[in-house]
């Protein structure tokens, strides 16, 4: 069922695993201003159903997404600096949101991804890539900074100074070096990118929505916290789901000996 209309993309949500697919294909799924809108109306909604228990992305077409659409951009050189702000407005509500939804988000990557959308990967939860993917730090080859939560999200992945070095130098990564890096999650066969995405997706969709909120807001906290005050937010969040539906279903099929059937109950 689709669940929000966009041309630059499509959403839609089936038992509890919503999917959104960059389909512009012809421009390489760019990012411009029309998307940064969707993207973040679309993040909007997502974040409002509670019916959404897992997030995958993937792309059509040979590559993932270009990043940044710099023939957009030179349409107006003049006002230049006016366009990254609107397009940033818009683009950076929407990864702001995906940061913090809360159900898990996988993404299937292709071909090669750039500039924002790396940003956009790394906000991911977890990362399935094919092993001839690259991962290009487009920026300062433009003589851009980088945007889109980049200094965030590739930090919270690679580290401070490895994510200033693949900024600094302009650096494209290999799908086994961004996964030694911590940039990606798997690395498999290009023709296995999207079956083990889904494959993921779908038992992250059937597994203990509450649990995997706690976790993203927990790990999404950690870097800004004292270690006494992020032990006890884990104390305080573990006691509120721990008298959840699901958690008790976790028990009762412990003590059973089977497998829990979870409903992301609360």
């Amino acid at each position: 069922m689709k669940i929000v209309e966009s041309d630059c993309f499509e959403c839609s949500i089936e038992d509890g695993l919503a999917h959104l697919v960059l389909s512009r294909p012809d421009r390489g799924n760019p990012i411009d201003g029309r998307f940064c809108e969707q993207f973040a109306g679309c993040m909007s909604v997502i974040s409002e159903r509670a019916d959404v228990r897992c997030l995958l992305i993937t792309a059509r077409g040979k590559l993932f997404s270009v990043g940044g659409d710099l023939n957009a951009m030179a349409g107006d050189l003049d006002r230049l600096g006016l366009t990254v702000k609107l397009w940033t407005t818009s683009f950076h509500s929407g990864i702001a949101r995906l940061l913090r939804l809360h159900a898990p988000v996988v993404s299937a990557v292709h071909g090669n991804v750039a500039g924002g959308s790396v940003s956009l990967v790394a906000a991911s939860d977890i990362v399935v890539v094919g092993k001839s993917v690259r991962l290009t730090s487009a920026f300062t080859k433009i003589g851009f900074s980088p945007d889109s939560g980049s200094t965030n999200t590739l930090t919270r992945r690679m580290g401070a100074a490895r994510a200033k070095r693949f900024f600094l130098l302009g650096e494209t990564l290999s799908a086994a070096q961004a996964e030694a890096m911590g940039l990606v999650d798997v690395v498999t066969e290009e023709e296995a990118v999207f079956p083990r995405a889904m494959e993921i997706a779908r038992s992250l969709a059937s597994g203990p929505t509450n649990a995997y909120a706690g976790i993203k807001r927990l790990f999404l906290n950690a870097p800004i916290q004292s270690p006494e005050s992020q032990m006890e937010d884990e104390a305080q969040t573990l006691a509120a789901i721990a008298a959840s539906a699901d958690a008790l279903e976790g028990i009762k099929a412990f003590q059973e000996k089977r497998s829990p059937n979870f409903h992301g109950a609360k």
